[in-house]
C-alpha cells in the first residue's frame, strides 16, 4: 500500500511541471503566446510549408506569433506601452507606425494593426501580434499562424518610405553579456560587428549585428552572404 507523501510528492510534481510549462511558453489562461519575442527559442511551427518571403510592392509572407503576458504594460519600442489588448505589432523594419493589414492564410481572417515595437527576432517569424490582434485573426490556440501581410500606409502615408532607413543584419542574440562579448569576437572579421543591448521583461538582451546599410535591399544581399556562413542572419532596422 503506498503511502500518503508518495501521492503528495506526486502531486506536487505535476504542478510543478504544469506551472513550468505554462512560464515557458505554454498555456495559460490568455491562450499559447509564441516562445520567446527577442529570439532566444526557435519558431514552434515547424517545417517550410510557408516560408518567409522579404517584403517586395508592399506585401510580405511569413509566420506570426503573438506577445505573452511577460509583455504586457511593458514599453515598447515607440515609447508607448504594450496593452494586450490593443491592434498592435512587432515588426524588424517597418517604420513604427506603419499600418499593415495581417491575413491568417489558414483561414483567411484578417486583422488591422499599428507597428509600435521591433521584433520577433526568431528566424522565419516576420511579425508579432498583440493579443487581441492574434485573437482576431483565430491563432490563440496555435500560437503561431502562416500570414500575409500587406501595407496600408505608413508614418507619412506613402509605401515607399518602408525600403528607406538604416538596416543592419542580426547574427545572434544572449541573455548573457559575456557569451555576446564572446560570440562578437568570433564574427569580428566582419565590418562594424557591435552588441546592441535592449531591455527585456526579465532583463537586458545583447544583440550581436552586422553592417549599416542604406538599403534595405543591400541589407538583405548581405545576409543572405552572412547566413552562409554564420547560420542565422536577418535584417533588422536600426
Amino acid at each position: 500500500m503506498k503511502r500518503p507523501y508518495f501521492r503528495i510528492a506526486a502531486l506536487a510534481l505535476i504542478f510543478f511541471a504544469s506551472g513550468a510549462c505554462s512560464s515557458l511558453g505554454g498555456g495559460s489562461q490568455w491562450g499559447r503566446s509564441s516562445p520567446d519575442h527577442y529570439g532566444l527559442s526557435r519558431p514552434s511551427w515547424g517545417g517550410n510549408q510557408y516560408p518567409e518571403e522579404p517584403l517586395k510592392d508592399g506585401k510580405e509572407t511569413g509566420i506570426a506569433s503573438w506577445y505573452g503576458p511577460t509583455f504586457y504594460g511593458k514599453p515598447t519600442a515607440s515609447g508607448e506601452t504594450f496593452r494586450k489588448d490593443g491592434l498592435t505589432g512587432a515588426h524588424r523594419t517597418l517604420p513604427l507606425g506603419t499600418r499593415v493589414r495581417v491575413r491568417n492564410l489558414r483561414n483567411n481572417e484578417t486583422v488591422d494593426v499599428t507597428i509600435n515595437d521591433r521584433g520577433p527576432f526568431v528566424e522565419g517569424r516576420i511579425i508579432d501580434l498583440s493579443w487581441r490582434a492574434a485573437k482576431d485573426i483565430g491563432m490563440l490556440g496555435t500560437g503561431t499562424a502562416p500570414v500575409e501581410l500587406t501595407v496600408l500606409t505608413g508614418p507619412e502615408a506613402a509605401v515607399p518610405q518602408i525600403e528607406r532607413g538604416i538596416f543592419e543584419v542580426q547574427v545572434g542574440s544572449f541573455s548573457s553579456g559575456e557569451e555576446a562579448r564572446q560570440y562578437l569576437a568570433r564574427v569580428s572579421r566582419y565590418p562594424d560587428a557591435h552588441i546592441v543591448k535592449a531591455a527585456y521583461g526579465r532583463g537586458t538582451l545583447y544583440r550581436v549585428r552586422i553592417g549599416s546599410f542604406d538599403s534595405i535591399d543591400k541589407a538583405r544581399d548581405y545576409a543572405r552572404e552572412l547566413k552562409t556562413s554564420l547560420g542565422e542572419a536577418f535584417v533588422v532596422r536600426k
